[in-house]
């Protein structure tokens, strides 16, 4: 759980850059979700949604979602859409790190 928690905070660091009005699941929640499946070889967002289904309870508090369902395949499509990819291609290898290298 902690691994999962570390990587919402690393991930938070992703400027969000949807509009706020009717934002149901937080940027970092749903950039974990995907980084989590990127791991798990998941590839595709309907099997991404799937998968998250089948583990809410598990995946929900530790990445930070507060809603009872997953967010749907085409939430996930275009938050990733409006995301700035250079900032989030760095937060997975920080987050790695965090992981793999205990801190002093």
């Amino acid at each position: 759980m902690i691994a999962m928690e570390s990587l919402v905070r690393v991930i938070a660091q992703v400027k969000d850059p949807r509009k706020p009005h009717g934002v149901r699941h937080p940027i970092e929640s749903i950039l974990a979700l995907v980084l989590l499946g990127l791991l798990a070889r998941i590839r595709e967002m309907e099997v991404l949604n799937r998968w998250a289904t089948e583990h809410w309870e598990q995946l929900r508090e530790p990445l930070g979602f507060d809603r009872e369902q997953p967010p749907h395949a085409t939430t996930i499509c275009r938050s990733l859409a409006k995301c700035d990819l250079s900032s989030f291609s760095k937060a997975f290898p920080t987050w790695i790190q965090q992981v793999l290298v205990p801190s002093e």
